[in-house]
């Protein structure tokens, strides 16, 4: 039996929003605009990410 490593949960301050969203092992980053209709962003890394949404802070969750 292989264990998949864990997501890195995390929320995204911006001036207007906030969004959860997740950093997947192999990099990926993950932002949920709008859980109600499946939105969400995704960039190859959480620097792109937020770069994306012009700037913003990080605040990182506890493990699931």
């Amino acid at each position: 039996m292989s264990e998949t490593p864990a997501v890195r949960r995390f929320r995204l301050h911006l001036t207007h929003h906030v969004f959860d969203g997740w950093v997947e092992p192999d990099g990926q980053a993950v932002a949920i605009e709008d859980a109600e209709h499946g939105l969400t962003a995704s960039a190859p890394t959480l620097e792109d990410l937020v770069r994306g949404y012009g700037g913003g802070r990080i605040e990182w969750l506890p493990p699931a």
